[in-house]
């Protein structure tokens, strides 16, 4: 059985939407995976930074997913920046609009977000028997524009979002119109039952930056233990978040395995 991770964080150093605990989120959770679930570090691929573009982090998803057999577990970490992207094919978004994560060359491209129907594709050549986690601590948000401000909230909490380009709110004026709150999808837009997903807060949230490390996984770390299973693991996690965020950031598990045992 092998045990295989991407880990990938980045800070966006040389720009305004500079992020401060997304390398050291990566270290800890590394760290975690080594010296508590049996991980080892010649299986595990980092991208930090500078070489957490669009390209490198697209191979090492498909890497990591094809290097995976039945009994094996793959882990695919995410710390950054999420937003919003108008929708392209495969066309499948009520609201007209894609989730996106930002590698550190789409924040001058957009045209280079990585979004949620590609990770999908991605993940959709995993084979059977494979034990596939996501990890996701970024704002995949359905409302970013209405309620972006500056950096600064409850204890000054950073927002991990990219406001999307001037279309996107054109798009959301149309669909407003178009379809009602209540025929959008609830789910993460990544939920699927081959794999788990842990992600930060819901889609019309933001995952916050603490400094140290993120909320999100700052919890996950402190509070996963081995033996634990993932349900059992969320409900603390999801306790700590809300009262860290003062209820703005929930996060939320999607899969059909949610009583296995963590990384087992």
């Amino acid at each position: 059985m092998k045990k295989v991770a991407l880990l990938t964080g980045i800070n966006y150093l040389e720009s305004s939407y500079r992020l401060k605990s997304c390398h050291n989120d990566v270290k800890k959770f590394c760290e975690k995976l080594v010296n508590e679930f049996d991980f080892s570090t010649v299986d595990i691929q980092l991208l930090l930074e500078e070489v957490a573009t669009r390209k490198n982090i697209i191979e090492g998803l498909e890497r990591l997913v094809n290097d995976l057999d039945s009994g094996d577990i793959g882990v695919f970490y995410y710390s950054g920046h999420g937003t919003q992207t108008l929708d392209l094919p495969p066309i499948d978004e009520v609201d007209m609009l894609d989730e996106a994560i930002v590698p550190i060359d789409a924040l001058k491209d957009q045209s280079l977000l990585i979004r949620d129907d590609e990770i999908k594709e991605i993940l959709s050549k995993l084979r059977n028997g494979v034990h596939f986690v996501l990890v996701f601590d970024s704002c995949n948000s359905g409302d970013i524009t209405k309620r972006f401000h500056s950096h600064s909230d409850v204890n000054n909490m950073i927002e991990k979002m990219i406001p999307p380009i001037h279309s996107v709110d054109f798009v959301k004026e149309i669909a407003s119109n178009l379809v009602k709150n209540s025929d959008i999808p609830k789910s993460h837009s990544l939920a699927h039952p081959n794999y788990i997903l842990l992600a930060g807060c819901k889609e019309n949230e933001y995952s916050y930056d603490g400094g140290g490390n993120s909320y999100f996984t700052n919890g996950l770390i402190n509070e996963m233990k081995k033996g634990m299973t993932y349900q059992e693991l969320y409900s603390k996690v999801k306790a700590v978040v809300l009262e860290k965020s003062n209820h703005k950031q929930e996060p939320q598990i999607y899969g059909d395995t949610l009583s296995q045992k963590i990384f087992e």
